[in-house]
Order: C-alpha cells, then sequence, then structure tokens
C-alpha cells in the first residue's frame, strides 16, 4: 500500500506543477510566448519541465498498475516492478538534481522526500519479496 500511495501522490504532486508553474500547459513550450527581450531558463533536459511533469506522472500511473497486475502475470519475478519504480523515483531525484534543484512553494523538497521514501519502501519490498520466492 505504501508503494502505490507514495507513487500516485507523486505523480499527483508532478501533474499539478504544470498548473502551478505554467498555468495547465502541459504540452509544447511553455517559454514560447515569453515577452521580448526575456530569456527562457536554461534547458539541462532532454524535454520542456512542463513535458517531464505529466511522463512523471503517466510513468508513476503505469508503474503503479503494473505493481499490482505484477503477481499475477510476472509470478516469482513480479519483485522486478519493485525495482522499476525505484529506478523511476531515482531517475526523478537525478533530473531535479540536474535542473538545479528547483523548490516552487516547497515543492521540490516534498517531492524529492516522498521519492526517497519511494526508494526505501520499494527496495525492502523487492528484497522481501524477491527472497520469499526464492525459498519457495
Amino acid at each position: 500500500g505504501g508503494i502505490t500511495l507514495l507513487a500516485l501522490v507523486d505523480a499527483a504532486l508532478h501533474f499539478a506543477l504544470d498548473f502551478i508553474l505554467f498555468r495547465g500547459q502541459v504540452w509544447g513550450d511553455p517559454f514560447a510566448n515569453l515577452p521580448p527581450g526575456a530569456t527562457p531558463p536554461p534547458q539541462p533536459l532532454p524535454l520542456p519541465l512542463n513535458e517531464l511533469f505529466v511522463l512523471n506522472a503517466v510513468g508513476y500511473l503505469v508503474l503503479v498498475v503494473a505493481f499490482w497486475l505484477a503477481p499475477r502475470w510476472l509470478g516469482r519475478w513480479s519483485w522486478l516492478v519493485s525495482l522499476a519504480i525505484l529506478g523511476y523515483a531515482v531517475a526523478a531525484i537525478v533530473g531535479w538534481m540536474m535542473y538545479g534543484k528547483p523548490n516552487p512553494n516547497g515543492l521540490g523538497y516534498t517531492s524529492k522526500a516522498i521519492e526517497v521514501v519511494l526508494v526505501l519502501i520499494a527496495a525492502g519490498y523487492a528484497w522481501r519479496t524477491a527472497r520469499a520466492n526464492a525459498m519457495a
């Protein structure tokens, strides 16, 4: 339950950031209509930030569905989905760090705290599940 809850909360938070920072523009260049002379922020990531927020939310939703279907579809290998969630959260943390650790309205640190806890819980769940399956 903890993995599901944390992943869904982080997905909702990232989706909400598109409305907080980009007035709901979830796709396309959010800085295309800057006033003359204004400089957009640097883009160290492969896509605009608003698109990455949406993709982050969708990715977490897909991983939560996969997490719940994994025991039926993957059987004893279902722990791999926990590792995928762990890797996804780590990638989000690294991307945030690469972008300069922004913290609009305190949500950057909130999201990273959620993701750190998600990494720890997913690691524990993957280890416990893999170990139980090895003994079975």
